[in-house]
């Protein structure tokens, strides 16, 4: 027979009060900035910028064409990307969704269920380079 002390319950109850308050999150613009940088590794693809019609280069934000929705353990990603012309977009898609898919996971446990990317534009190498370059 154990002899429970008041000590002990409350010890037990603060320990449990303290497990259920403890989380951690992460802000859509830390995911967004995530697929960016994972991003940055792929070649051939650019996220669209906004401001003056741009594509790639530094006018906009790096995350400007990368939409998410954040849960408590799952990510979904929207992209607006420009390809390289001569690029092969369904191995692009793959290489890119491995790539997120990696990172988002490494970094923050969450798993990415959907990366949906929309290609707007195809640009010639010449204007890809320059584009991203700024």
């Amino acid at each position: 027979r154990r002899i429970v002390m008041a000590n002990d319950i409350q010890n037990d109850f603060n320990n449990e009060e303290l497990e259920h308050r403890s989380v951690l999150t992460f802000g859509e613009q830390v995911i967004e900035k995530i697929v960016a940088t994972a991003l940055d590794g792929v070649d051939g693809v650019a996220v669209v910028r906004s401001g003056g019609g741009a594509f790639g280069g530094r006018i906009g934000k790096a995350t400007d064409g990368i939409n998410v929705e954040v849960g408590e353990k799952e990510v979904a990603v929207d992209l607006r990307l420009v390809l390289e012309f001569g690029k092969n977009a369904k191995e692009i898609y793959t290489n890119l969704k491995a790539t997120i898919e990696d990172q988002v996971m490494s970094m923050t446990g969450l798993k990415v269920v959907e990366v949906n990317a929309r290609v707007e534009d195809v640009l010639n190498s010449e204007e890809f380079r320059a584009r991203i370059e700024g």
